[in-house]
């Protein structure tokens, strides 16, 4: 059975007669065509496509319409809080976050069953596992699953007038300097983020971590830090 779990946390079972149906793994390619020449040069990293997929399949419960209907009532109140986290099966620990785009409903003969598709997006292409927290002062090492680089959330234990923190596996270091209080480094490349003491403060930090950021990748990853830290992050898949 499908899992979903919505934005505030509640969980949902899908019935075993709906399935996740056709997940894309798509590239682009950004290419440059050549004026009067044959084919295009390659302008560009390749990228992964958001996802759309779609839930599909029916409601039934034999001779009891009501109950098809309240099914029904439930799912789609519980779809109006995304995102969703989509788990192929109940027992998975792997989810696409996604975002519903409508509920078409095929009702047969006269409402005794429900024919249901919910084509959904996923618009971070990636499969989350579940969220890890770590902590780590000095230099240790930390084995992260997954197949594709993760970005963490770094938090120091306490206030701190700097930063330094390094992965020996990427060969990446940023540094913090020129404020006092708890940092926060948030290193996701779509919130990439410095706060000390909860103010912006992005202006403390290289201009390397600004156009690079600085990931944890699949294996073992050496990491030095010159002050007590908390790493989390979600492993990601392909």
């Amino acid at each position: 059975m499908i899992r979903l779990a919505n934005a505030l946390g509640a969980e949902k079972l899908l019935p075993e007669t709906i399935t996740l149906k056709l997940v894309p793994f798509s590239l682009r390619v950004p290419l440059q065509h050549l004026v009067g020449k044959h084919g295009a040069v390659v302008t560009g990293t390749s990228t992964i496509e958001p996802r759309q997929f779609s839930l599909e399949g029916r409601i039934y419960h034999p001779g009891d319409k009501e109950r098809i209907r309240q099914d029904l009532d439930a799912l789609l109140a519980f779809l109006m809080h995304p995102p969703i986290e989509a788990y192929r099966e109940h027992h998975h620990d792997r989810c696409l976050i996604s975002y519903p785009l409508g509920a078409p409903q095929d009702w047969i003969d006269r409402g005794a069953e429900l024919a249901l598709q919910i084509p959904m997006v996923a618009p971070d292409p990636y499969w989350y596992g579940q969220e890890v927290t770590v902590t780590v002062s000095g230099t240790q090492t930390i084995t992260v699953e997954g197949t594709a680089p993760t970005y963490p959330l770094i938090t120091t234990a306490g206030s701190v007038s700097s930063l330094v923190v390094s992965n020996a596996l990427t060969g990446r270091e940023f540094v913090v300097a020129g404020a006092t209080g708890v940092i926060e480094v948030d290193c996701d490349e779509r919130n990439m983020s410095v706060t000390v003491d909860g103010a912006n403060r992005v202006d403390l930090i290289d201009d390397d971590w600004v156009l690079h950021s600085w990931a944890l990748l699949p294996g073992e990853n050496q990491i030095t830090t010159n002050r007590p830290i908390t790493l989390v992050y979600r492993p990601r898949w392909y």
